[in-house]
């Protein structure tokens, strides 16, 4: 009895371990989607960690033109990392951080950052 116990457990971490590969692949080294729609990041959270570079595909999924941009105050390292993308277009963007914080972006088109178009990196170490 005590082994159907174990076993279940095991499963179960197995299961969650999964999803939360899913749920981030930033986290698990594997390039991370961003889809910028009308307003919108998604995700708009993207977990790594330090000196392992991220892989961002950025996809404009919406009918206007967005960037992620990174603001420069604080973070030499991103100062002027910045992206625009038309709609329907990509954008494929490398970033290896050596600092653990929280690195905001959003999108610096007027407008669309107070309407909700930010997000943010957690490094951690």
């Amino acid at each position: 009895m005590k082994w159907i116990a174990i076993m279940f457990l095991a499963i179960g971490a197995f299961v969650l371990a999964g999803f939360v590969a899913i749920a981030n692949p930033g986290a698990t080294g594997g390039p991370v989607e961003i889809v910028m729609t009308e307003m919108r990041f998604s995700p708009n959270r993207i977990d790594a960690q330090v000196g392992q570079p991220v892989v961002l595909i950025i996809i404009n999924r919406g009918s206007e033109r967005h960037d992620l941009a990174f603001p420069a105050g604080g973070m030499p390292n991103l100062q002027g990392v910045e992206t625009l993308t038309l709609p329907g277009q990509s954008t494929r963007l490398t970033l290896t951080l050596g600092t653990a914080g929280v690195y905001p972006f959003l999108c610096t088109i007027p407008g669309h950052a107070a309407a909700g178009m930010t997000g943010a990196m957690y490094i951690s170490p």
